[in-house]
């Protein structure tokens, strides 16, 4: 049977919605598996993140990104010194067929009697270290070979990323690796990769955030 033009609109029309109604089913499954997995915690759920201009204003780098800024699905987890707040966020870059849209699920730590100073901590990757060859430098702690080797280190202010990354915290980076952490006057954000977090990982994430700055923010 030939299909007329009509009805390969129609299917096409169709096609879209299904696809439409899959993805908002399964945003609003992982959401209210998210909540959940708050209430089992005994932390606080909000399908709303941080204000925007919060973020913004904290001095870190990823919350300056883009346009068209955003947070949800937020979990807070009370700390002993401070607060913890692992949310999505996520932001745009580009625009027409180029148009991207980003999305982070991070652990952000504020309220530290620790003075953090503005830096950026990723994983080393070719890029990079082929970027050391024609000039680019970052930041080494040579009695931590194994660090300076698996992540790259920068930041404006070079002598006060030094005084940060004592020996305790950069031998806690080098048995923890394939962190991404971003550190700025409002305190300090780390996640592993792009993309929205599965929603049975959050509490593996959360129990690393936490362990995080139980141990390096005190």
């Amino acid at each position: 049977m030939q299909l007329s033009q009509g009805d390969l609109i129609l299917l096409v029309i169709a096609g879209g919605a299904l696809i439409a109604g899959g993805a908002y089913y399964l945003s609003w499954r992982r959401r209210k598996d998210i909540e959940a997995l708050a209430a089992s915690m005994g932390a606080q759920y909000s399908p709303d993140g941080p204000e925007v201009y919060a973020l913004e204003g904290s001095g870190i780098e990823l919350f300056r990104c883009g346009r068209s800024r955003g947070a949800s699905n937020m979990v807070r987890v009370p700390l002993s010194s401070g607060s913890l707040s692992v949310f999505d966020f996520e932001y745009v870059t580009g625009s027409g067929k180029n148009r991207h849209n980003h999305v982070f699920t991070v652990a952000y730590i504020e309220g530290s009697a620790v003075k953090i100073p503005s830096f950026d901590l990723k994983p080393e990757g070719l890029m990079y270290k082929l970027g050391e060859l024609v000039g680019f430098k970052d930041i080494d702690l040579p009695a931590f070979p194994v660090f300076s080797d698996k992540y790259r280190l920068t930041g404006p202010d070079e002598a006060a990323v030094h005084m940060f990354f004592t020996p305790q915290r950069a031998a806690w980076f080098e048995q923890n690796l394939g962190l991404h952490v971003q550190g700025g006057p409002g305190g300090i954000v780390l996640f592993r990769r792009e993309g929205a977090l599965a929603a049975d990982k959050w509490q593996a994430f959360i129990e690393e955030a936490r362990a995080f700055a139980a141990q390096l923010l005190r």
